[in-house]
């Protein structure tokens, strides 16, 4: 009986061992689980070190966005337009695998040595700057080329909350007063009022008014300048269209706040000069027409584009 047995067992056939694929499997998401781990190391370094590095940079920037006569008010939104712009990426950053790359890292060194020079030097925007540079390198150093590439324009979109130095911005300011006290003159003229202009002082039978920094129309151009760049991006159409949506921005800017000084000039006029002192509710009231004024004018020039394609 016993022999009989074995040679039962002898004449089955020999099953082939089945791949133990739950080893297999499991291989495999250690090594994504590994990987996934590093990265997430990577990004802890370097945000630690981004923060040691930069929080008194970081101070000096808050500091510029909210100041009274503030150029860079919006930049407390650039920030939130960049994460969605790359948002709307996350179906296509799903097929994209992650990476590594050197010139990240290059790009890293060069902010950190920008810094150290901006900070020598007590030039906190070429230190503010750096951070443009860092950021860039982080996410080509962490993410690879294929992932940098797919989000390249929300993060050079991050440059427009970068605030420049008042010297610089004092050079541009100077012509754009000018410019906008000589063309509300012109136009109040031609409406029959009596204006006189001494510089940047509009006399008026009233009083005087003083074309100052805000009235410039250079917070307005840096605002435009970075909606321009997210409407060019946005619009479906060819690189050179995209361009000119961009450049016309500029123009966009000039015309709306040169269209707000004689606006304010009439109010004074009218209503007497503190009606239109940068504390009343006219002088909000204008600013806020501008914005939508040019708003409306850089969507009808992205529409014009986008019919003529």
């Amino acid at each position: 009986m016993c022999s009989g047995f074995i040679k039962y067992l002898s004449s089955q056939p020999n099953k082939p061992n089945k791949p133990n694929k739950l080893k297999a499997f499991s291989t495999s998401e250690l090594r994504v689980f590994q990987m996934r781990l590093r990265h997430l190391i990577y990004i802890a370094i370097l945000l630690t070190f981004f923060l040691l590095c930069y929080h008194s940079t970081l101070a000096w920037m808050l500091n510029r966005w909210d100041g009274i006569d503030s150029y860079y008010s919006h930049g407390f939104l650039i920030p939130f337009i960049s994460a969605y712009l790359i948002w709307r990426k996350k179906d296509e950053l799903r097929g994209k695998p992650l990476g590594y790359s050197s010139f990240g890292l290059a790009l890293i060194l060069f902010a950190m040595v920008l810094h150290i020079l901006g900070t020598v030097l007590y030039v906190f925007s070429l230190s503010g700057f750096s951070i443009f540079f860092f950021i860039i390198g982080a996410v080509l150093f962490i993410c690879g080329k294929e992932i940098t590439r797919t989000i390249l324009f929300p993060l050079i979109l991050l440059i427009f909350m970068f605030p420049l130095p008042l010297a610089f911005l004092s050079s541009i300011t100077f012509p754009l007063k000018m410019l906008v006290a000589k063309a509300g003159v012109a136009i109040v003229d031609q409406l029959g009022v009596p204006v006189l202009r001494n510089g940047f002082d509009i006399i008026i039978p009233g009083g005087n008014l003083v074309v100052g920094n805000p009235c410039s129309g250079l917070r307005s151009l840096i605002a435009f300048l970075a909606l321009g760049a997210v409407l060019s991006y946005l619009t479906n159409i060819s690189p050179l269209k995209k361009l000119i949506i961009f450049l016309s921005s500029i123009p966009v800017a000039i015309l709306s706040n040169a269209i707000r000084v004689p606006m304010l000039i009439l109010i004074s006029h009218f209503y007497g000069l503190d009606a239109a002192s940068p504390e009343s509710v006219w002088h909000n009231i204008t600013g806020m027409l501008v914005f939508v004024l040019g708003l409306v004018l850089l969507v009808g020039v992205s529409s014009l584009l986008q019919w003529k394609s």
